[in-house]
């Protein structure tokens, strides 16, 4: 048998983190299904899914991490989702949409945006969010609800966003992936 767990990492960014990390997975007989990492101004963060024989516990991966070369460093989250996670990662729907919104950098844009998207029942599955030169630029991969009126929604997300200075675009994800490729 095994137990899945979701792991959070955060720490300095430093050359080594993911090999470290994932070594010190393995040496717990740990499997990796799912996970995302990426550096935000210097500071290394990663979360990831992974399933462990049911010998292993929370402090074992803990004091596994910390152990590893600068892991003494490492803020880390270690959480049984309670249910086991399905074999495979879901593929894209037909409901989701990649939302970009891009904009002068101010107090509370993303708060604005996924207030909006909660009124309408739409879920974010991803957001990455970055400022540069004082314009603050969102992606997000948003799902809607059976069912939506997207062109309506399309308007009523521009309207909305007016006193925000945010430029919005709603595309199906297929179209997106599509445009965006090279």
């Amino acid at each position: 048998m095994s137990t899945p767990y979701v792991i959070a990492v955060m720490a300095r960014d430093r050359v080594g983190i993911i090999a470290d990390v994932t070594q010190a997975l393995q040496g717990l007989e740990g499997n990796l299904a799912d996970m995302s990492q990426t550096v935000l101004r210097g500071y290394f963060t990663m979360i990831l899914i992974a399933s462990f024989p049911d010998s292993v516990r929370p402090e074992d991966i803990r004091a596994a991490l910390q152990a590893t070369p600068g892991g003494a460093d490492f803020q880390v989250g270690v959480a049984a989702p309670g249910a086991a996670l399905p074999g495979e990662s879901p593929r894209p729907r037909d409901n989701q949409y990649v939302l970009t919104a891009v904009g002068p950098d101010r107090i509370g844009l993303v708060a604005a945006v996924s207030g909006y998207l909660r009124e309408k029942d739409i879920n974010i599955a991803d957001l990455a969010t970055t400022v540069d030169h004082g314009v603050y630029t969102m992606m997000m991969l948003v799902e809607l609800p059976p069912g939506a009126d997207v062109g309506r929604l399309k308007n009523g997300l521009r309207i909305a966003m007016e006193d925000t200075a945010l430029s919005v675009e709603l595309r199906h994800h297929a179209i997106f992936r599509m445009t965006n490729e090279i």
